[in-house]
């Protein structure tokens, strides 16, 4: 993506999960970003300013429905777990 521009990469991370993200934005296809970078500089820049920030951010709605959509899944695959979690614990 010709608009981002990097950092020298630092070889700690280059053959990890950050590593796998810097080289997917750097061949990516324009048309994968679709957010305004001024309003997301804006937003990570305004949460590091709030008093109780989020331990993870979610910008865009894309992002948004995919973690929401992760979350609600593993959330149903816990519930079919409830009656075994109970099962185990101790009896006084």
């Amino acid at each position: 993506a010709s608009a981002l521009r990097y950092t020298t990469e630092s070889t700690p991370y280059r053959d990890n999960a950050v590593g796998q993200t810097r080289r997917y934005l750097e061949t990516a296809d324009e048309s994968v970003f679709t957010g305004d970078p001024a309003k997301l500089a804006a937003a990570i820049y305004d949460t590091t300013r709030h008093p109780n920030p989020p331990l993870r951010l979610a910008l865009g709605s894309d992002t948004y429905n995919a973690i929401h959509t992760a979350l609600t899944e593993r959330l149903t695959a816990l519930e079919t777990q409830k009656e075994l979690a109970a099962s185990v614990a101790l009896t006084h």
